[in-house]
């Protein structure tokens, strides 16, 4: 019984030995679980921000194409423009002046002021005229030769201050796009990192459930055992309660029997042997 009982006080201490570092390593998988939700937590926060990132990147990549559209269809129209500049100073080249527009200035003046201050004969005068008017015309001409030039050396300003632009867009775009690649890598990186951390927290999960089962099949254990230690000591107790009636009845019997010995010879009993003597039933 004695080595029974032993037996099973070290099976009760074993399996609380057992149960509580089950307790220790739940309470380091909970404190796990915790340290990977605060770190999904973060990691989403920033998962968040690099969508907003690349949202507003597209939307940059977005506005810089429009404006390539918009500086590459303003290029076509003035090369439109330029081309219809170049055919009309084809069309009049042949009649332009090679004199400079002062000279011709110069001339028409010359040509007025003698017509106004000079004694003329009627077919000078109109030989004048005739000159003034001519004069007048290479003028216009000259002027209006200038002011095409003029004007189609402000439209190839123009385009080539465009094209400078364009080709700025270009490269901010070719930036803007190696950016978004990055982002894009960034979040693709982010999110797989998150969905390791989601998977760890549930092979954790798994973990903390396979302790807590072990745990209710170590409480199941001891609280059978210790049912069986009740058992045991219950049993033993009342095994020394029945010794000690026994022991106590033997010495009974035996104070008994003294007290009828002394009682046939005629001796005087105690009180104690008289009360042992008359609670004998069967006297």
């Amino acid at each position: 019984m004695e080595e029974n009982l032993d037996e099973i006080e070290q099976k009760i201490s074993s399996l609380i030995n057992y149960k509580s570092g089950l307790i220790n390593e739940l309470k380091k998988l909970d404190q796990k679980k915790r340290e990977l939700r605060y770190e999904i937590k973060e990691i989403t926060n920033k998962m968040i921000e690099e969508k907003k990132i690349i949202s507003e990147q597209n939307l940059l990549i977005m506005k810089l194409r429009d404006s390539h559209k918009n500086i590459f269809s303003k290029i076509n129209d003035i090369r439109i423009k330029v081309k219809n500049i170049e055919k009309t100073l084809k069309n009049f080249e042949k009649e332009i002046p090679h004199e400079s527009g002062a000279s011709l200035k110069e001339k028409l003046n010359n040509i007025e002021w003698r017509l106004q201050t000079e004694p003329l004969t009627r077919d000078k005068e109109k030989q004048f005229i005739e000159y003034i008017k001519k004069l007048e015309v290479e003028l216009y001409l000259w002027e209006k030769a200038y002011t095409t030039r003029q004007e189609l050396s402000d439209l190839l300003a123009e385009s080539r201050s465009l094209k400078d632009k364009l080709d700025e867009l270009n490269e901010m775009k070719k930036l803007a796009f190696i950016k978004l690649k990055t982002q894009k890598e960034t979040l693709h990186n982010i999110i797989i990192t998150k969905r390791q951390l989601i998977q760890e927290c549930k092979e954790i999960e798994r973990d903390m459930d396979e302790i807590r089962r072990n745990l209710n099949h170590v409480d199941a254990e001891l609280f059978k055992l210790k049912e069986y230690k009740n058992k045991i000591l219950e049993k033993k107790r009342i095994d020394e309660m029945a010794s000690i009636r026994m022991k106590e009845q033997s010495l009974l019997e035996e104070v008994r029997s003294k007290a009828k010995d002394k009682l046939k010879k005629g001796k005087s009993l105690s009180w104690d042997e008289l009360k042992v003597l008359f609670e004998d039933k069967n006297e």
